[in-house]
């Protein structure tokens, strides 16, 4: 017996859908350093990668051609265990679910290529990561403070940010 058309067509658009996850999922692992398949139900992403900060233009573009969606940009600030800032990169697809982690690393001197000439919501994301972390992201077309004030001289999101043990002491 047959299946009815509209499941047919359900579990032929869930077969492309795993096919066009698989090449962008190899595609993008070839410019990473490393590459895993995730647990969906367990960490919320189907595939996670750790990539060179320098090749976050060129994986961006990848998602952007396949029709992926910029979910976020935040940051991770690591600098005590690892000396550097993490950026970290989220995209899903609209169409069909399919979320990709990506990891970049920056010292947290450098700065970090903008993908805003690809996705214009990066924009706003790149701007609170610079007001929150201090990470600047070159090519940005106006990077500037956007919820701190502008002459705020403080990352609120940093770890060494307000910590107790830098307070003045009262004698």
């Amino acid at each position: 017996m047959s299946k009815p058309r509209a499941e047919a067509e359900h579990d032929s658009d869930e077969h492309e859908t795993e096919k066009m996850s698989r090449i962008l999922g190899s595609s993008v692992a070839e410019l990473a350093e490393s590459s895993e398949h995730a647990d969906y139900a367990k960490y919320g992403y189907h595939h996670v990668y750790l990539a060179n900060i320098e090749s976050i233009p060129e994986i961006t573009r990848h998602f952007f051609d396949a029709g992926y969606l910029l979910e976020m940009v935040t940051c991770q600030d690591r600098r005590d265990d690892a000396g550097t800032m993490r950026l970290v990169y989220t995209f899903n697809h609209l169409a069909h679910l399919d979320r990709h982690l990506v990891h970049a690393d920056v010292a947290a001197d450098a700065e970090a290529p903008s993908i805003t000439s690809l996705y214009q919501a990066a924009d706003w994301f790149e701007r609170e990561v610079y007001d929150m972390y201090g990470v600047r992201f070159s090519g940005h077309p106006n990077l500037k403070r956007i919820l701190l004030p502008e002459d705020a001289d403080f990352y609120a999101l940093r770890k060494d940010f307000g910590r107790i043990e830098d307070a003045p002491q009262e004698s």
